[in-house]
């Protein structure tokens, strides 16, 4: 237990003070400043004593599972045991590399009532972190002191890619509803599995007109069908330096993570299999394409722990080995950062290398840091020579978009907010044109 003074402690102090000070020029005031101090000091003492014992129960509840990037909620429920109103402030110790909004709170706790505080944590890296402690400060009966209870609530949380957009994309096909970042969330196909029969809509085509069923109905019917499922599709994250950029506090490999994690749902619950494949300098880990419930959750797990090295990519040796792992054509979708011209050509060479057999599908993440010095107002010569040098990188990553387009790759280049929409109505385009 800690006592800390309180404004109005330290205010009669510094009138006790001022009178003693003013006592050695004064005569006669002696008893005033005596009586005083003793005053004060009697105030503090029974303040003390008054407030001895723990007044304040903590409890915490959190998810085991917090999401990088996302507010994550935290409740708070504070018990008052006394038989007064306990005023104060409660302080929860910070989750490592995260942040907090509504810290620290502020509460009025009627007798032997309870009230529930709530905060949101904003995790920035993955990985296992901890809470710790909650802190609690109250008045005591006088005023004179701030009583700080410490409660020690230990807790193991798990930080993982963002787990929620899959579940409110969930949401949505549940309500019947599309995301209007990504259309339709059903995947259309050709001609090649039969779905279901429906009212004909301006713009189908004649030859899925079913004339037998439109004669039973007396008006037009066309056969929809549905994408070729079972097919596989392969996150490439590149681990390698390029990846250790962030954007709005969150680094490039966090972005691609959350991206692959919300197209792999898609494409699991349209019937594909999903896996995933890191790689540096040298392969460094694979998980094989799976389907249905559990490939979801082998791929959360593999990619809970992943983190971006300082190693250089050989995007040659990656292709290769993806090449020797999966004989059965497949979607290639590689994550990575291009930061010289060298491992540009590197790409470019091994994405080509994969064609015709598989589908390589190449996703870039602008820098805002960049596009926002290309565009920045010019006050000086230094400014010039800045904006000058950022539309050269930019006209430099522009060439290396074409390249890639050019081998015949398809390329997805966004800002880092925005891959994640992108790259699923991206997959959906694909299954709907059948380029799988």
């Amino acid at each position: 237990m800690v006592v800390v003074p309180t404004r109005r402690f330290v205010v009669v102090a510094f009138v006790a003070t001022a009178i003693a000070t003013l006592a050695g020029f004064v005569p006669g005031i002696d008893p005033a400043w005596i009586a005083l101090d003793a005053l004060v000091v009697s105030l503090a003492g029974a303040d003390a004593l008054l407030g001895r014992g723990r007044r304040v129960e903590v409890e915490r509840k959190a998810a085991q599972i917090f999401s990088v990037g996302r507010a994550n909620p935290v409740t708070l429920t504070l018990h008052n045991t006394s038989d007064r109103v306990l005023r104060g402030t409660v302080m929860d110790d910070p989750l490592a590399e995260a942040s907090a909004v509504g810290l620290p709170g502020h509460f009025e706790i009627p007798p032997h009532a309870s009230v529930v505080l709530r905060y949101e944590i904003t995790p920035k890296r993955r990985g296992k972190r901890s809470l710790a402690a909650v802190t609690v400060r109250y008045s005591l009966p006088l005023g004179m002191w701030t009583r700080q209870e410490r409660t020690e609530l230990v807790q193991d949380v798990d930080v993982y890619p963002d787990v929620h957009a899959a579940r409110a994309l969930e949401m949505l096909r549940r309500q019947g509803r599309d995301d209007a970042r990504v259309g339709s969330l059903r995947v259309r196909g050709g001609d090649t599995e039969f779905e279901r029969l429906r009212p004909y809509r301006v713009g189908d085509e004649i030859r899925h007109v079913d004339w037998r069923a439109s004669a039973r109905r007396d008006d037009l019917v066309v056969r929809q069908y549905q994408a070729e499922s079972n097919q596989n599709v392969v996150f490439a994250i590149d681990t390698g330096r390029g990846m250790r950029g962030e954007s709005n506090g969150i680094t490039s490999i966090d972005h691609a993570l959350g991206a692959a994690l919300l197209t792999a749902d898609v494409a699991l619950r349209g019937g594909d299999r999903a896996g995933l494949f890191t790689f540096d300098d040298k392969p460094r880990s694979f998980l094989r394409p799976t389907g249905g419930r559990s490939g979801g959750r082998k791929l959360t797990r593999a990619a809970h722990a992943l983190d971006a090295g300082l190693s250089a990519t050989d995007y040659r040796t990656a292709m290769v080995f993806l090449k020797t792992q999966l004989k059965a054509r497949s979607l290639f979708v590689v994550f990575t950062n291009l930061l010289e011209p060298r491992s540009a050509r590197e790409l470019a060479a091994a994405v080509k290398s994969l064609m015709p057999r598989h589908l390589p599908l190449c996703v870039l993440m602008r820098d805002e840091e960049i596009e926002a010095l290309a565009t920045a107002p010019i006050d000086s010569e230094q400014d010039a020579l800045v904006r000058a040098a950022a539309g050269e990188s930019l006209a430099w990553r522009d060439g290396i978009v074409r390249s890639l387009k050019n081998s015949g790759a398809l390329v997805l280049d966004a800002r880092p907010g925005e891959v994640t929409p992108l790259l699923v109505k991206r997959y959906l385009e694909v299954k709907a044109r059948r380029l799988l």
